[in-house]
């Protein structure tokens, strides 16, 4: 009986120890999105409160990297966080930053190494994989594509191989997204199961938004050169991409004045082909970006709208819109600029060019419903921030 008990507690020492981002308790969770300053990139950290969700302290810790002015990122990703590792792009010089999280002072992230070339320009969006180790960049300026590397808490991050260009056409649309500089090539995730890198391309005018898929070996973490490349006539403007919950599924944005405003595609394998599944129609949507969905959280993805005060509630199992939230916005501000979920609230970072706030929202158990419960105004706790993006939570598991 000794011998057992010896065993079981070893076990579960060594299982705790393999898997920090499991087991956290009532240890502080922390908010983070960067400041994207041409002239330092910081990232800024929040304190969540783990009885009601509201945030306070923010602490600004350099990325080592630079922002870039006026950038508008179509793509939602900017800022990643995964077990107890932060990513986060600097598109002024071209990096991607790797900061590893202590569980007991999650303000203050350390950079590990110097920030690593993304081998392109403009980097917008970062996806990490669990399984593989490995981080992913894509980068959206006129040299576009994506840069992968292996991911080590003492080696920092390790290039694997060269860049896989992305073509990026001149832009004949004549509403590129104002005011920053233009992007095509946008956002970047895994699938579920890290066998496959997805990669949004916005349309150029004279071509459909496509999706561009590489295969991923599940055994070697290698990613293959042969994107298989899937042109989508409906969707002109493809910015985020967010799997619900299966290899199959993914809920991709189209904030264009004359789409629904989102769709849902359906992920063939193993070719890797995308199709629409389903057109989702927002509501009065004026620039439907942003998305938020964790399954083992709620059972809705929420639609940020980047002109509006309005979040929509899209049952992830129907793809049916269920409701639609309208929060108060400054007589200055747009909408939301990023998203994300954690537990029982929504946070969402909103757009104004005096008074940017990050306000918490209550989400209604069992429901799609929302109920403000605090709006924290960033520039009088943090000071100016030029040009905010990116939005991300750690710890990422319950």
């Amino acid at each position: 009986m000794l011998s057992c008990f010896v065993v079981f507690v070893f076990f579960l020492i060594n299982l705790s120890a393999a898997s920090p981002a499991n087991f956290h308790g009532n240890q502080t969770r922390a908010a983070y999105f960067q400041d994207n300053d041409p002239n330092g990139n910081f990232i800024v950290a929040l304190k969540i409160d783990n009885n009601d969700g509201t945030v306070s302290s923010p602490v600004r810790t350099s990325t080592g990297g630079k922002g870039l002015a006026g950038l508008v990122a179509i793509s939602q990703d900017s800022v990643v966080v995964w077990e107890n590792f932060l990513l986060t792009t600097n598109a002024g010089d071209a990096t991607l930053s790797l900061f590893l999280i202590d569980p007991n002072d999650p303000l203050h992230p350390q950079l590990i190494g110097k920030p690593a070339s993304t081998l392109g320009l403009t980097p917008v969006a970062v996806a990490y994989s669990p399984q593989h180790r490995m981080a992913c960049a894509t980068n959206g300026g006129s040299l576009a594509g994506v840069a992968c590397f292996a991911v080590s808490r003492s080696r920092g991050l390790t290039p694997l191989g060269p860049l896989i260009v992305i073509p990026q056409t001149q832009n004949s649309d004549p509403s590129p997204p104002p005011p920053g500089p233009e992007v095509l090539t946008a956002d970047i995730v895994f699938n579920p199961s890290s066998t496959a890198l997805f990669v949004s391309v916005r349309s150029n005018g004279a071509q459909p938004g496509l999706l561009y898929a590489f295969a991923v070996n599940r055994f070697t973490g290698a990613v293959s050169r042969n994107p298989v490349v899937s042109p989508l006539p409906s969707l002109v403007f493809l910015f985020s991409l967010n799997f619900l919950g299966s290899d199959r599924r993914m809920i991709v944005t189209n904030p264009h004045l004359n789409s629904s405003g989102a769709a849902v595609l359906d992920i063939q394998y193993p070719s890797l082909k995308a199709t629409v599944e389903k057109s989702v129609t927002i509501p009065n949507q004026m620039a439907s970006c942003w998305v938020t969905y964790v399954p083992q959280y709620s059972r809705y993805a929420y639609v940020i709208d980047a002109l509006e005060g309005e979040i929509t509630a899209v049952n992830a199992q129907t793809d049916e819109v269920t409701s639609v939230y309208t929060y108060p916005l400054n007589s200055t501000g747009n909408g939301g600029i990023d998203t994300r979920i954690d537990r029982k609230w929504l946070y969402l970072l909103t757009d104004s060019a005096k008074a940017p706030k990050l306000d918490v929202f209550a989400v209604q158990q069992g429901g799609p419903g929302l109920k403000m419960v605090q709006s924290f105004d960033i520039f009088s706790t943090v000071g100016v921030i030029p040009f905010w993006m990116g939005l991300a939570i750690w710890p990422t598991f319950f």
